[in-house]
């Protein structure tokens, strides 16, 4: 198997799931990790200007901001992408371009370890009872992992379980089409489609709420906790509210 092509990231990541406590060959919830591990608040919302996502970090405050408007697999990627901006690049300098890489790095090997990818993939294959990996592989692998298909491809080719003429062929196909043809759900790979114009998946306005009531802070600041939280309708109403 090849190294990493950032070693760093790859052993950043592999910290990072030791410190919530996770297997280097289990599935995870990206979101629920991040909020439960991390105290990292999620707020999901339509963003029309293409932007994948961004993190916001103000005091004790943490967020991700994940555009809605893409796939469920590129919402938990990118997840994990901006936590480790979050993490070791609160502060983005004129090395954007190689930080970016790093955090795409981080985020394949946080979902998706590499003894995790070799584990299953070996697993499946073996059951198969085949050498080559073909879509209906990818399929399953990219739903155990909660991933993208060009993520996982891109894997594939990095780890060298596949060659470059492979890579072409498995970028080349129909993904969403493949799913219904071997009976996958097509969910991960389609844009979210949602009455809610905010989601936000946190366990902020709990704590802010025992902080409140345990007098450690003020009305006033626990408005402002929240509205910093992304929970403003919780000070301001909501529109389906009584006046």
């Amino acid at each position: 198997m090849s190294k990493a092509n950032n070693p760093l990231a790859e052993t950043r990541a592999i910290e990072t799931r030791n410190e919530f406590g996770l297997s280097n060959t289990e599935a995870i919830n990206i979101f629920e990790v991040l909020k439960y591990n991390a105290n990292v608040s999620i707020i999901k919302m339509s963003i029309e200007s293409g932007l994948y996502g961004l993190f916001i970090k103000k005091g004790e405050v943490q967020a991700i901001l994940i555009n809605i408007n893409t796939s469920p697999g590129r919402q938990y990627f990118t997840a994990a992408h901006e936590y480790y901006h979050l993490k070791y690049n609160v502060n983005l300098n004129g090395k954007q371009k190689s930080l970016e890489k790093e955090a795409d790095t981080f985020a394949s090997y946080l979902l998706m370890p590499r003894e995790a990818l070799n584990f299953h993939l070996k697993k499946r294959l073996t059951k198969k009872n085949k050498s080559k990996i073909d879509v209906s592989d990818c399929l399953y692998l990219e739903n155990y992992f909660k991933i993208s298909h060009q993520a996982l491809i891109l894997r594939l080719k990095l780890d060298n379980h596949i060659k470059n003429k492979e890579y072409q062929n498995l970028k080349e196909i129909n993904i969403t089409k493949a799913a219904k043809r071997y009976g996958y759900s097509t969910e991960l790979y389609s844009k979210v489609k949602t009455d809610e114009d905010i989601i936000v998946e946190s366990d902020y306005a709990e704590l802010a709420e025992e902080a409140l009531e345990k007098n450690k802070i003020s009305e006033s600041r626990y408005n402002e906790y929240l509205i910093e939280g992304g929970y403003g309708y919780l000070v301001f109403g909501d529109d389906d509210d009584e006046q």
